[in-house]
């Protein structure tokens, strides 16, 4: 950028930006090349204007949808531009302009009355105008993309820049248009409120010229971007060894009091042993175990599970399953333009003219001074998922999303009620805050719900080809403490901070919140067991243990009731990395920046999520003492890889 006199031009060559930018990339398909940046040195009164606009990041057969990067043909469309020109702080010229971008096929076109020429790198789309006449002067311009009526009413003539300063409600980022695709018609984004990128654009008399040729040869050049955000989850995994038992794909186990099997209702219907319990463990036996009998082919009458006393015959697994996204803690307003802040590590101050937008961040409505101000101050500024049902696609209210798992190795597909997840971006205006801010109550969140399914085997079945249905289950307890020596997790699950617990049946517990003593309660339960009951019962004083099946989902410290298998996961967009930021919990670390595409994908679901929708709180997510390793975007229980680009 060239700075003269006070005065910022975004005057770079293009050739100079393209290298910068695009690496080798040249402009291709378009009609004419875009003039170079020239310093201003005209004489007259014409003007002619080059706009450059973001290109979505795989915008090409956008409804393919190969792995997580996915872009839309929707997020350059265009059917309005206004210039407007101020002088004074108030508006001299409002010029509504012909230049339409429209779909063809999978592909654009650039057409209209006041289009010169344009052109495209791949990254962005090049967009200059036709020469329009001005009284040559000194001007600050803005440029308005899709413009909707607020920001029309507010850059009419005679209209005051600080019309601008108001913020806007964020349901006018943009229109939507009807498409097809995979999942047949449906409604989509489009036409999306763009913007300067960086304030308004300086305009001096050498901007304009005599003659039309040379104005169109001359354009100054403006950057915009939209608004809004983009959020897009998957669920790709990574390969995990550390159990045997359990995978890294929200496979759990629950441990049966084999005390209490007698009246246990999931101890006599199907067969729950795995594969890799199948081979008779005696030393020197070669049988294997019939999954129906439960006794060894080999001597059937002497090692029987029962007999042994093996993992399968007192545990049950569970597999999580149908998950669903949903974004949580969005803002209701926003800026007209984004208004420049400190950039990572919160001391260089952003500019005009500054180029690494990876580092860019910004100063929201709501920058400072909300968290923990109370539910009403909160939820006039903020929209807040009010409950589960939200988290459930198809139900009045919802907009939540499905995922499907794109693992490999993966061998529970079959046990999903669906075989496509939702492929749909999420579009949510800006919402970013000062350090002292990153709050559970403020902080732009997804919400992630499982729900866990019980397998069981045929006779003969895998547990890639099971025959028979998974169950659904009515409900479950989980108990933080007992014993946290067990071989390779045969009984017991793993959190992400190497603590263990135990997935307990309602009818075990509930005979357990009877006793006074440990000396009927499983071994491997003794410790603490009945401190966590005890605990659960003043934080629940109505709870019947006996008829738990009317009973809803319940949190306490160390013992929660889960009902119908659903389970909830919290996790906060994060913005700059732990690196970018300088430190855990620094300037920056969360937030959601306007034109950023936010693209999460589950890595591992390391452990059991939360019983009911957690509630957020006025917490810091992260604190000095949390480790972190840079680059990786991690919740407690669920890995997330959290990768922030411009789109």
């Amino acid at each position: 950028m060239k700075q003269c006199v006070d005065r910022i031009f975004l005057m770079l060559g293009l050739a100079l930006w393209l290298a910068s930018c695009t690496g080798t990339e040249t402009i291709l398909d378009g009609p004419g090349d875009i003039p170079e940046e020239n310093i201003p040195s005209g004489t007259g009164n014409i003007f002619s204007l080059a706009m450059r606009i973001p290109l979505p990041n795989n915008y090409m057969n956008t409804k393919a949808y190969e792995g997580v990067d996915r872009g839309s043909l929707s997020e350059v469309l265009i059917d309005g531009v206004r210039m407007v020109f101020y002088e004074g702080g108030v508006v001299k010229y409002c010029l509504d302009l012909d230049i339409q971008v429209q779909p063809d096929n999978n592909d654009f076109k650039v057409t209209g009355n006041d289009l010169y020429n344009w052109a495209t790198d791949g990254n962005r789309i090049f967009i200059q105008t036709t020469a329009h006449t001005f009284e040559r002067g000194n001007y600050d311009m803005l440029i308005v993309i899709n413009p909707n009526d607020s920001i029309e009413a507010k850059t009419e003539k005679g209209q005051s820049v600080t019309a601008l300063d108001a913020a806007f409600n964020t349901s006018g980022m943009y229109r939507s248009r009807m498409v097809s695709g995979g999942e047949g018609m449906h409604e989509e984004p489009a036409y999306f409120l763009m913007l300067n990128s960086q304030n308004l654009v300086e305009l001096v008399p050498g901007n304009f010229y005599a003659t039309k040729e040379k104005a169109e040869n001359n354009p100054a050049f403006i950057n915009l971007e939209r608004v809004a955000a983009k959020v897009t989850c998957d669920y790709a995994g990574t390969a995990n060894t550390r159990s045997t038992a359990v995978t890294p794909y929200g496979r759990f186990v629950m441990l049966l009091d084999y005390n209490n099997q007698f009246d246990a209702p999931w101890g006599d219907e199907g067969y729950d042993i795995p594969e890799d319990c199948l081979d008779c463990p005696v030393q020197g036996c070669t049988g294997k175990f019939n999954r129906k009998t439960k006794q060894c082919s080999a001597k059937p009458y002497l090692h029987t599970y029962d007999g042994l006393g093996l993992v399968s015959d007192r545990v049950r697994y569970m597999v999580a399953t149908d998950l669903t996204w949903e974004i949580d803690v969005v803002n209701k307003k926003s800026h007209w333009l984004r208004h420049l802040t400190y950039k990572a590590g919160g001391t260089v101050m952003e500019e005009q003219g500054h180029i690494d937008r990876e580092y860019f961040y910004a100063e929201d409505p709501n920058f400072s001074g909300f968290s923990g101000t109370g539910e009403t101050n909160l939820k006039n500024n903020f929209s807040y998922i009010s409950s589960r049902n939200e988290l459930i696609p198809g139900t009045s209210g919802s907009t939540a999303k499905k995922l499907y798992p794109q693992l490999s190795d993966y061998k529970y597909y079959n046990y999903w009620s669906w075989n496509n997840g939702d492929t749909q971006p999420v579009y949510i205006p800006e919402n970013t805050m000062t350090q002292n801010e990153q709050k559970k109550d403020v902080v732009t969140r997804v919400i992630f719900k499982a729900v866990l399914k019980r397998e069981q085997f045929g006779e003969k079945d895998t547990e890639g080809n099971p025959t028979l249905p998974l169950k659904p289950i009515e409900g479950f307890f989980v108990f933080k403490g007992g014993s946290t020596d067990i071989e390779n997790y045969k009984y017991n699950n793993y959190n992400k901070d190497n603590t263990t617990f135990f997935i307990l049946r309602p009818e075990d517990v509930a005979i357990y919140a009877s006793a006074s003593t440990t000396e009927h309660i499983h071994i491997y339960l003794r410790d603490g067991i009945l401190e966590a009951i005890s605990q659960f019962k003043k934080d629940h004083p109505g709870f019947n243990f006996s008829n738990w099946k009317d009973e809803g989902p319940a949190e306490s410290a160390n013992l929660s009731f889960y009902k119908g298998g659903e389970m909830y996961y919290e996790v906060p967009i994060e913005h700059f990395s732990v690196a970018e930021a300088q430190g855990v919990g620094k300037y920056g670390r969360f937030g959601v920046v306007r034109n950023n595409w936010y693209k999460l994908n589950i890595e591992k679901m390391i452990s059991i999520g939360l019983p009911v929708l957690p509630v957020p709180q006025s917490e810091f997510i992260e604190t000095a003492t949390r480790s972190a390793t840079p680059e990786t975007k991690s919740n407690s229980n669920i890995l997330i890889r959290n990768q922030s680009i411009i789109f």
